[in-house]
């Protein structure tokens, strides 16, 4: 038995002055080595995240910020930023009660408050944050109509506190959200100006048939929305031209339909 111990003390002081040696002439060499080895037995959870410790893929604690010892092949370590994130989700269309189409953008805070629930519970939190942002401002802006959607602080309560009920399930604490832009579609830009435009036009041609004038008339006075041209710009002659031509075409096809 003290034959084998001193067998052994003699290869550890062997490999103990090769080591040294190699130290020496390659201590860069050396240094990565222990990194990797204190990567092995150990995680650092840096300042604004926050760990959760897992052995044999059980959740054991959450890891403040710090260097932490761990055992290979039987702990693991997942780690989350637990300080705001800001969710800017691009333009969307939203139909509202009366039928119109706007182009909405919104903007959301929220930080990890549970990071137990945000990296056990959901696969991706940010996706699914962005998801469930989207699905909840249609829902927001469907049951409203044009004359609701002025009154931006209703709306962002209403947003923050549905983003909140939904997203509280995966650990996560909303700290604003609300519209940053919500603007007419073109097409229903041109539906409203020309709606505008035609409750002008009875106006006026109610008051003009109040006034006396019959009905025919009062759409007269009224004209087409087209601005007349005069006889001296270039546009009359053009479109003069255009029609001789026209009609000319026409009146020499019938002559040559009575001819055969």
């Amino acid at each position: 038995m003290d034959d084998l111990l001193d067998w052994l003390l003699k290869i550890i002081a062997v490999v103990g002055k090769v080591a040294w040696g190699f130290a020496r002439q390659r201590p860069w060499a050396v240094a990565v080595a222990l990194f990797g080895l204190a990567r092995a037995f150990g995680v650092m959870i840096q300042s604004g995240q926050r760990g959760v410790l897992f052995r044999w893929g059980r959740v054991v604690k959450e890891l403040e910020p710090g260097f932490h010892w761990l055992v290979p092949l039987i702990h693991g370590v997942k780690v989350t930023p637990v300080r705001s994130i800001t969710l800017d989700l691009p333009v969307q269309k939203v139909l509202t009660a009366d039928g119109l189409v706007y182009d909405v953008s919104v903007n959301v805070v929220y930080h990890v408050e549970n990071a137990t629930k945000a990296l056990t519970l959901v696969e991706h939190f940010g996706a699914g944050c962005r998801i469930a942002v989207s699905i909840l401002v249609t829902d927001v802006l469907r049951v409203r109509d044009q004359a609701h959607l002025a009154d931006r602080v209703t709306l962002d309560r209403e947003l923050t506190a549905r983003v909140q009920a939904w997203v509280d399930r995966w650990g996560l604490a909303i700290e604003q959200a609300g519209f940053t832009s919500i603007a007419p579609n073109k097409g229903v830009l041109r539906t409203t100006q020309l709606g505008e435009k035609t409750e002008e036009r009875a106006r006026m041609l109610q008051t003009l048939i109040d006034g006396g004038l019959d009905i025919e008339s009062a759409l007269v006075m009224i004209g087409t929305e087209h601005p007349p041209m005069a006889k001296t710009s270039r546009r009359y002659h053009v479109r003069s031209r255009r029609m001789v031509q026209t009609l000319g075409g026409v009146g020499w096809r019938k002559r040559a339909g009575k001819s055969t």
